[in-house]
């Protein structure tokens, strides 16, 4: 059985490019393909793209003043490598 090694990319949920139409779909693709290729060249297969949000708490100061939790959704890739 092969032993595995994973490594995990964050990526934006969303991308932000200020360009419309085909330009903003062209721009996202080309920023997935980018990142993906750069990990494949290195040894790296992709094997799943997910989806996770993180959850962050005000502290006790900003709590009183009435700050809520914030929340940030990304993609995670994560690829793997035989060792």
């Amino acid at each position: 059985m092969a032993n595995f090694t994973y490594k995990c990319v964050p990526v934006p949920d969303v991308i932000n490019t200020g360009k419309t139409g085909k330009d903003l779909h062209s721009y996202a693709v080309t920023s997935y393909e980018k990142i993906i290729n750069d990990a494949s060249s290195g040894g790296w297969e992709l094997v799943n793209i997910d989806t996770v949000t993180s959850v962050q708490r005000p502290g006790c100061l900003a709590g009183l003043f009435g700050a809520k939790a914030q929340s940030v959704t990304f993609k995670l890739l994560v690829f793997k490598k035989t060792v």
